[in-house]
C-alpha cells in the first residue's frame, strides 16, 4: 500500500501544491485524464473549503493523506479549524461538497472538535508497484 501523508500551511498557494500532489497519485493509480481532473477537482474543492471555513481568514494548517491500495485510492483532507456551519459571507457558491460527491465515488465529512475531514474514495485500478511511500 503506498501512502502519502504532508501538512500545509494554509494558504491559497498551497491548494495547487495539494492538487498536484493528488495528480501524481492518481496518475500511479491508472487513472485517465478524465479521472485525474475528477481528482484534482475534488481535492481542489476539499482544500479550498479548509482554508475559506475551517479558518475563516485566521492562520491555520491543512493535513492531507492519502492511501493506493486495494483498488481505491482515499484522500483525507483536513483542517483544525471552527468545524462545519453555516457562513452568511462565504465567498464562494456553496457548491463544494456536492461537486465532491459528483466525482468521488464516496465522500464522508467528519466534523470533529475542532476541524473537518474531507474523505474522498476514487478508483484505483492499477497502483503503482514503484510508487514512493511518503509518509
Amino acid at each position: 500500500m503506498t501512502r502519502f501523508t504532508a501538512t500545509y500551511e494554509a494558504t491559497p498557494e498551497c491548494i495547487s501544491v495539494v492538487r498536484n500532489q493528488m495528480a501524481t497519485l492518481a496518475r500511479d493509480c491508472g487513472l485517465n485524464d478524465a479521472a485525474v481532473s475528477d481528482v484534482k477537482l475534488a481535492v481542489s474543492e476539499a482544500a479550498t473549503n479548509a482554508l475559506v471555513h475551517g479558518y475563516r481568514n485566521e492562520r491555520g494548517t491543512i493535513r492531507v493523506h492519502a492511501e493506493m491500495g486495494d483498488g481505491e485510492l482515499l484522500i483525507v483532507v483536513g483542517d483544525e479549524g471552527k468545524g462545519m456551519s453555516p457562513r452568511t459571507d462565504s465567498p464562494g457558491l456553496g457548491l463544494g461538497l456536492p461537486v465532491i460527491a459528483q466525482v468521488a465515488n464516496r465522500l464522508e465529512v467528519v466534523d470533529g472538535a475542532p476541524g473537518t475531514q474531507l474523505r474522498m474514495a476514487f478508483d484505483c485500478p492499477r497502483p503503482s508497484p514503484d510508487a514512493p511511500v511518503l509518509i
